[in-house]
């Protein structure tokens, strides 16, 4: 359980490091409704696949954008790992917006957590 939600927070704190990387726009009223039913162990399954590409992108370019000369360059790996990020939620099957709602709600839904949990093996 402990991995899952490092992945979950590496996900939502991988946001952040790429300016929304994969939050690209925030789902509509009508989605978020959608979501706040019940997520298939399909859609989990999802999740679980996009969230290890997410954190393995993450954590290639991390260095190189810490250390990165200047902004411009900084720029440069971010908008790079952005795409490859977008990419591999998308080859997983999922939205972004779908990915970035299902992440949110692990946050705070323990039962939706639990669930990821049993699927991831954990």
């Amino acid at each position: 359980m402990r991995k899952l939600m490092i992945a979950a927070s590496t996900s939502i704190a991988l946001m952040g490091f790429t300016a929304g990387a994969v939050a690209q726009d925030a789902p509509a009223p009508e989605q978020q409704a959608q979501f706040q039913k019940r997520v298939s162990d399909a859609k989990l399954a999802q999740v679980v696949e996009a969230m290890s590409e997410v954190r393995a992108i993450s954590g290639k370019y991390a260095e190189a954008f810490q250390n990165a000369d200047d902004a411009t360059k900084a720029q440069e790996i971010q908008q790079k790992a952005q795409q490859e990020m977008i990419d591999a939620v998308s080859e997983s099957g999922l939205s972004t917006d779908e990915y970035n709602t299902i992440v949110q709600r692990l946050q705070t839904d323990e039962q939706l957590r639990g669930r990821m949990n049993e699927l991831a093996g954990e």
